[in-house]
């Protein structure tokens, strides 16, 4: 008798343990597992990456970010791909990241803009800082100051003292928010007068000084080293804070005629708000050992620009005084 009742217990316990995993299953979702944040993180990324850059393709920073992308893309294991958005100074692109998922697979390649946007948009939707995860400074831009050959002026000393002989007199191009502002610095620590004329983009705006439409501009080297090169511009100066290693011999504005003149354009790395910090660290660890790559060094000199790398709270605090110093020269220039 006690055997038929210890097969009929285990019986029993069996079906009711049975029961119990089918009912513990059904409180599941069907569709799909749960996954917690630690392990989608661990994950990361898990799906094609896409950065999203705000000028045309064939710019400075669509060839920064398709260089960058090449090679992270074969590192992290996923195909990255640059979507162009240009547009408003970068705002279309800058906006479009902000309100994608804070995932880590939209990424924002931009430049100086994005502090310079604020100093003279006065109704932005987004916030530089709030709405972004700062991940890294990637390179900085030196400008060249030129002037038409015809000018009578070989230095930016020469280039002082004609313009405060002849306030008003010179026209220079601008193209973007940026040079317009890096400009207006200029003028405001050399105190000389000068007239602005927009233009749409950066090669018009060289075009138009090839032309002596206008006189000078501030343009990115990649926009005009072929006239430079050509002798069909004349270059006076570099706007960083150092002389540019491509061209040693050129000084910079600040060495002599303008001291602590300095309007390099910087181009950066940021993801959206929120995104978990290990993947921040993922993304600008990636960077920085990309960066370190000789072939890529190498790219990117060619593009006129010069290597400056930075963890993501020096880049916050970086973007926080790059703010303040443009919203001064907006204020004190009447720019809007």
């Amino acid at each position: 008798m006690s055997r038929p009742r210890s097969i009929c217990t285990v019986f029993l316990s069996t079906l009711a343990l049975s029961l119990a995993s089918v009912a513990g299953a059904q409180q599941q979702p069907s569709s799909r597992p749960v996954i917690d944040a630690t392990s989608a993180q661990a994950r990361y990324p898990s799906k094609p990456i896409r950065f999203v850059v705000g000028f045309a393709a064939g710019g400075s920073t669509d060839m920064i970010s398709r260089i960058l992308g090449k090679r992270m893309s074969e590192i992290l294991g996923q195909p990255i791909t640059t979507e162009n958005k240009p547009g408003a100074d970068s705002l279309i692109a800058c906006e479009l990241v902000a309100r994608a998922e804070p995932d880590g697979h939209t990424i924002l390649i931009t430049s100086g803009s994005h502090t310079i946007n604020p100093a003279v948009y006065p109704d932005l939707k987004i916030d530089p800082l709030k709405d972004f995860s700062p991940i890294s400074l990637i390179v900085d831009g030196p400008q060249f100051l030129i002037v038409n050959p015809a000018v009578p002026i070989r230095s930016v000393e020469e280039l002082i003292a004609f313009a405060k002989k002849n306030p008003g007199s010179l026209n220079y191009a601008t193209s973007a928010s940026t040079t317009f502002l890096q400009m207006a610095l200029f003028k405001s620590m050399a105190g000389i007068e000068m007239t602005s004329i927009p233009y749409k983009g950066a090669a018009p705006a060289v075009m138009s000084v090839l032309s002596n439409e206008t006189q000078l501009a501030i343009t990115g080297i990649i926009n005009s080293i072929s006239q430079v090169k050509a002798n069909k511009v004349r270059v006076l100066a570099v706007t960083s804070e150092k002389r540019f290693p491509m061209f040693p011999d050129i000084p910079t504005v600040s060495e002599k005629s303008v001291p602590g003149y300095v309007a390099s354009v910087w181009y950066g790395m940021f993801a959206p708000a929120n995104v978990p910090p290990k993947i921040i660290a993922t993304l600008s660890s990636t960077l920085h050992r990309v960066l370190r790559e000789p072939d890529v060094q190498t790219q990117l000199l060619e593009l006129g620009v010069d290597i400056v790398t930075n963890s993501p709270e020096e880049f916050a605090a970086f973007l926080q005084k790059d703010l303040d110093k443009w919203a001064k020269v907006a204020k004190e220039s009447g720019t809007k």
